[in-house]
């Protein structure tokens, strides 16, 4: 099962699997919506290996439609990803959404998970 439920502090979020979803296409983002509708649940973890290499490639418009399809159902999100390697205007993404509330990047899963569940973390990525 590529979802599950994790509970912290009296708060959950729904931890993808890394290996069993990857974010492909817009089906897959609907599919990722479906899961937390059906686990009942407004927050997602994500890791790297959940985004497919479109995903990192602004073109493609597929991490801004994961953003919408989020904003859009009231869902918010953390992706726990590396920060090497990563195009130019893919880190200026980085820096925007790690300015809002409905997404943001870590490189480690502790901080994403204290903002899940907080709503405060040790800052994203900042440049």
């Amino acid at each position: 099962m590529p979802f599950k439920i994790q509970n912290v502090d009296q708060t959950h979020y729904l931890e993808v699997d890394p290996i069993d979803f990857i974010i492909r296409n817009e089906r897959d983002i609907l599919d990722l919506i479906s899961g937390c509708i059906e686990h009942d649940s407004p927050q997602i973890l994500l890791y790297e290996n959940n985004f497919s290499p479109d995903f990192f490639d602004l073109k493609t418009q597929l991490a801004g439609a994961l953003f919408q399809k989020l904003a859009n159902y009231h869902l918010r999100g953390a992706g726990i990803i590396s920060f090497e390697n990563k195009s130019e205007r893919f880190k200026e993404l980085i820096l925007e959404c790690n300015r809002g509330t409905l997404f943001r990047f870590y490189e480690d899963k502790e901080a994403a998970v204290k903002w899940l569940v907080n709503g405060t973390d040790r800052q994203g990525w900042r440049g």
